[in-house]
């Protein structure tokens, strides 16, 4: 009898594994359910107060998850270069689902990555350096800011993180520019610049200046990527000048046109930051220019005007 209540209580026990357990029995065997991988493992953190540490072997990736309560700027901050970076607004499977919304590369340093709204969202970090790497990563938040970025826009914020489109810049192509300058670019500030004016032996690295419609003198300022440089004019070689200019009295690189152009170079005018001298012997006191005194040192309208005097 006792062996028949064993018997009977063990059946009941095993009945009921098989209703109330996720397991799945088979020839009376227990088998768990799979391990969640990719973004279905994704661990959540508090992302407005997030940092860690870990390591990654080559090829590896891990998922970190975030939920966002309000729109906001984020940028993050992983201390190695080379880690590949995909936020994903959904998990689809394994993977996120695509188009990733931002996908980048660590540089090392902090990288802003771009504005999140409100919502849920998977980022996968992989490493794609050879050899297992450690690394930190952090993420912050920043209020949004919105205004003109471009620094050469006439009405520049430099307290917004996010543009607008609200940009506005110099009009260069009024007929005053065009009757006393011709064809004119913005210049690396900017400003009305004569297109002319590139690459035509003078470094324009704010050194010159031209007037503006109400009367002021503007520094034309080329020296920059955008136009190589004043097209290499700026471009100075140890012992030498550049194509046009000259040494002066003092042995600084000056333009050669000034030799008797009729103002006297004594000092009075620069070239590149450094006063000028033509007025000696070897340089026949100007050609005449520094010979009668109260000669002109006026500045002439639409042309080349030192900056500084």
């Amino acid at each position: 009898m006792n062996k028949l209540i064993t018997l009977m209580i063990s059946f009941m026990l095993l009945f009921t594994m098989g209703c109330d357990s996720d397991d799945t029995i088979t020839g009376g065997a227990i088998i768990p359910e799979p391990e969640l991988v990719g973004c279905e493992g994704t661990t959540f953190y508090d992302w407005s107060d997030f940092e860690f540490s870990t390591s990654l072997d080559a090829g590896a990736t891990t998922w970190l998850g975030f939920e966002m309560d309000e729109t906001t700027l984020f940028s993050i901050n992983l201390n190695q270069p080379g880690f590949h970076c995909a936020i994903f607004e959904s998990c689809d499977g394994e993977l996120g689902s695509p188009p990733p919304l931002y996908s980048f590369m660590s540089n090392g340093n902090g990288q802003e990555v771009g504005i999140v709204t409100e919502g849920t969202y998977y980022l996968e970090i992989t490493n794609t350096r050879p050899g297992r790497l450690d690394f930190t990563f952090g993420i912050s938040l920043s209020d949004i800011v919105y205004g003109c970025m471009n620094d050469d826009a006439l009405n520049y914020d430099d307290t917004a993180n996010v543009d607008d489109g609200s940009c506005e810049f110099n009009d260069c192509n009024t007929q005053y520019y065009l009757d006393n300058y011709g064809e004119m670019v913005l210049d690396c500030d900017g400003n009305c610049a004569p297109l002319s004016w590139i690459a035509d032996g003078f470094c324009d690295d704010g050194a010159y200046g031209i007037y503006d419609e109400e009367g002021n003198v503007v520094p034309v300022n080329l020296w920059c990527e955008e136009f190589n440089f004043d097209e290499g004019d700026c471009e100075v070689i140890p012992g030498e000048c550049s194509p046009g200019l000259i040494e002066d009295c003092n042995n600084i690189c000056a333009p050669a046109q000034w030799l008797g152009d009729g103002f006297c170079d004594d000092g009075s005018y620069q070239y590149n930051g450094n006063d000028i001298y033509f007025n000696c012997e070897e340089f026949n006191n100007d050609n005449g220019d520094c010979d009668v005194l109260g000669r002109t040192t006026e500045q002439r309208i639409f042309n080349r005007i030192p900056i500084g005097q």
